[in-house]
This record gives structure tokens, C-alpha cells and sequence, in this order.
């Protein structure tokens, strides 16, 4: 199984190390590594996270990652990452278009 991120998780990704490295690019460097190997132990557990209860769909699951929540897709041959934000005025449905 492998792990893939979608361009709106890539994007967030992004945004989250850009506001974390005002302050410092070591830091928000470092933060993103600690994300994404947290996000690698998927692979071998992908249900690790609860179902996602805006979509209601045992192939769609969340995970609380470091205060920030990752909504992610179990597909036959890979995860893909959906998602993930901290804000709570995010809407989720428009992530499950596909």
C-alpha cells in the first residue's frame, strides 16, 4: 500500500509550514516531518482512524495529527490524504468530489 496526497492536502501542507516558519523555518520543517511519519504509519494501519462522520463512509476516515485533523481514503492499492486543516469553519464536503 502506498501513501498519496491530493493537491488541496499538498496546498494545506504548505500553508501550515509558510504560518509555522514566520516564526521558524527549523521548526515548521520539523513539524511537517513529524506529520508525515505519523501519516506513514497509515500504510500499514489505515484503520486506524474513526469514519469521518460528514461522509459516513467506511473508506473515508479521519485522524487527529498534531491538533490538526487529516481526512483520508482507503483505496484498493493506496491511501490518499484528502485533507488537513485546523480550522473548523472548513467545509469537508467539498473534498469527497471525486
Amino acid at each position: 500500500m502506498t501513501l498519496r496526497y491530493s493537491k488541496q492536502a499538498v496546498a494545506q501542507l504548505h500553508d501550515i509550514e509558510a504560518y509555522i516558519a514566520q516564526d521558524s523555518k527549523v521548526v515548521a520543517v520539523r513539524f511537517l516531518e513529524k506529520i508525515k511519519n505519523k501519516l506513514e504509519l497509515l500504510i500499514d494501519f489505515p484503520y486506524m482512524g474513526k469514519v469521518n462522520a460528514t461522509a459516513n463512509r467506511d473508506d473515508i476516515r479521519e485522524l487527529v495529527t498534531f491538533g490538526y485533523k487529516t481526512i483520508y481514503k482507503i483505496n484498493e492499492q493506496s491511501i490518499t490524504i484528502l485533507a488537513i486543516y485546523k480550522y473548523i469553519n472548513f467545509d469537508e464536503s467539498s473534498i469527497y468530489n471525486d
